[in-house]
């Protein structure tokens, strides 16, 4: 793939990250001027910041990739920085990433991104990512992730989490993970200094094992934990 292919990518993937995290007039054109590589930071101009935008980029017998990033105005007195790649490998292999970070003049910050890679063999890992922090100390979080690959195994995880103004956080995530050795399930709850983590594994065997995890902030925590054959009569779950 020439240069500009792989710089055009890069844009897109900065144009789908400046959409998720905010939309102005100010970004008309801002592909164009990736292209060619100019500023298109308003706010750093004259106040001592560095060069607004940067595209790197170069290509070889492995394949070609580039990355760009830069800065720009929010049109509220704050800044959004910008950050963006992609990559085309010789055996097919290509992905991109890109992502947002909104500065507010009023404390609060809000970000957001994604990736995307599929390898030459047909595996491929895709995601995305948020979080904000407010002006009164409050914030959340959350992410997407699955991937999946050339021997059909597979990954997915996800999650939530709030955090109040007294520095509490709530949610809860979960993984799930397969392959030809078994599969693995675990999911995490938290609220108000508790939480729970429960866990299933199956081996290649069929054999399972049940666990669970309970913790209190400055309690401690406790475990349980049980295993059972493929017929779910209970065994040991020692070597």
């Amino acid at each position: 793939m020439q240069n500009n292919s792989i710089i055009r990518i890069a844009s897109i993937a900065l144009v789908g990250a400046l959409a998720l995290g905010v939309a102005q007039p100010s970004h008309a054109g801002l592909r164009d001027r990736m292209h060619r590589g100019e500023s298109a930071n308003p706010v750093a101009a004259g106040s001592g910041r560095a060069p607004a935008d940067r595209v790197i980029a170069g290509s070889g017998a492995n394949g070609s990739a580039a990355h760009a990033g830069g800065w720009i105005g929010n049109g509220n007195g704050g800044a959004i920085h910008y950050s963006g790649g992609a990559f085309r490998g010789a055996n097919g292999a290509h992905g991109w990433r890109g992502s947002s970070t909104n500065f507010g003049s009023d404390g609060s910050v809000r970000h957001q991104g994604g990736h995307s890679v599929t390898g030459a063999n047909g595996s491929y890992d895709n995601g995305h990512n948020s979080w904000t922090r407010n002006p009164d100390g409050s914030g959340s979080a959350s992410w997407q992730n699955n991937g999946q690959g050339a021997n059909g195994g597979g990954v997915n995880s996800g999650g939530s989490y709030t955090r109040g103004t007294d520095g509490k956080w709530t949610g809860s995530s979960s993984t799930t993970a397969n392959g030809a050795k078994g599969s693995y399930s675990g999911s995490t709850s938290v609220n108000d200094g508790t939480g729970t983590h429960d866990t299933t594994i199956t081996n290649a065997a069929g054999d399972t094992y049940n666990g669970q995890t309970t913790w209190t902030k400055g309690q401690g925590y406790t475990h349980t934990g049980t295993c059972t054959d493929p017929q779910g009569n209970t065994i040991s779950c020692g070597k």
